[in-house]
């Protein structure tokens, strides 16, 4: 079964001051879409975003463990089971081999894909269709490991 997973462990530093220890960059209401009145999170945001690619009962959150309530007021159709709190800040590997060893115990024939927290990416739809054949390309050979990219516009050093 396809399963998907949100990174959300960062701290968020580089945005200090907005960013802080109770609450992170990936909890910041930064963002407002035509025709809201409200904004919302990059956390919100990538949780939509999983809508019509993975049902909400097979998406998961991984961040550190003091993050875990937070995140519950912010997205409460996230379960505590659904948030995998991390005891310690690590990195993204740790976050994906965590979460995979997770829906190993749930679902011996999981396939999941891994998101982050902290993009805006559009057109939505263009990017669920790019998902979806990545899904069937893992479907077809569970042996494979499929990533997406952007091209560059120009040499960058500063987005880790």
């Amino acid at each position: 079964m396809r399963y998907a997973m949100i990174m959300a462990g960062g701290a968020g530093t580089r945005l200090w001051p907005m960013s802080r220890n109770s609450q992170p960059k990936q909890l910041l209401p930064l963002i407002r879409r035509e025709g809201s009145d409200a904004a919302k999170s990059l956390l919100q945001i990538s949780a939509e975003r999983m809508d019509g690619l993975v049902p909400p009962e097979r998406r998961y959150i991984c961040t550190g463990e003091s993050y875990r309530a937070p995140i519950r007021a912010a997205l409460p159709d996230f379960t505590d089971a659904r948030i995998l709190g991390e005891p310690a800040a690590r990195d993204t590997v740790n976050a994906v081999g965590f979460t995979a060893a997770v829906l190993h115990k749930l679902d011996k024939d999981a396939i999941f894909a891994v998101f982050t927290a902290d993009h805006v990416i559009e057109p939505q739809e263009t990017f669920r269709q790019r998902v979806e054949v990545g899904f069937k390309l893992v479907e077809q050979d569970p042996t494979r490991l499929v990533t997406f990219s952007i091209k560059p516009t120009y040499a960058a050093t500063g987005f880790g």
